[in-house]
């Protein structure tokens, strides 16, 4: 097999491992979350969802008790919930640059760049209300897809979600917090 066509068909199975995870969570967003009891965290009484798209609207991180750091918001990003799965991506700060040339045989520089400018994982997950525990099935990262679960403490808000995990296998020893928006 010759170098570009093999590179040819990484670039597509990246292509295809991006886009089924979002396109099976946008099948099915016709689950309800309700039905696995997602109360509110305030214990309100209202019903609240994570079910639908979201954007990342903050990340920030901190060392435990430390003062939160602000990042840039990701260029685009995208939240999908269903009822039992979900899925995101979002790129970096800054705008992904174009391949030079002929798309389907980038460099090997341009390949660890796009690789570098994104993050993705689709999964299944439980949300008891106040806790999102997260298990990845495909993953950007090799090392996320080995059957652990994330856990995240959950606060809904309207159609604001804040997630914050502490310890996170992306950045240990450290508090991380994502807040969403819901996209109408």
């Amino acid at each position: 097999m010759s170098s570009s066509l093999g590179r040819t068909m990484v670039l597509r199975r990246l292509a295809m491992f991006l886009a089924l995870p979002l396109l099976a969570c946008a099948a099915r967003r016709s689950t309800d979350l309700s039905m696995r009891g997602a109360q509110s965290p305030r214990g309100s009484g209202h019903t609240s969802t994570l079910k639908g798209a979201w954007r990342v609207m903050e990340q920030v991180s901190r060392v435990p008790g430390g003062s939160w750091s602000v990042t840039a918001p990701p260029h685009r990003s995208l939240y999908l919930f269903t009822g039992t799965h979900y899925s995101y991506m979002f790129t970096r700060p800054d705008p992904r640059q174009l391949f030079s040339g002929d798309p389907n045989q980038p460099s090997e520089a341009e390949k660890v760049r796009a690789y570098d400018s994104f993050v993705a994982a689709s999964g299944t997950y439980e949300f008891d209300g106040s806790t999102l525990t997260t298990r990845a099935i495909l993953h950007k990262n090799p090392n996320e897809m080995t059957g652990g679960s994330l856990r995240y403490s959950v606060e809904i808000s309207d159609d604001t979600v804040r997630l914050t995990i502490m310890n996170p296998p992306f950045q240990p020893g450290h508090e991380r917090r994502t807040v969403l928006t819901r996209i109408p």
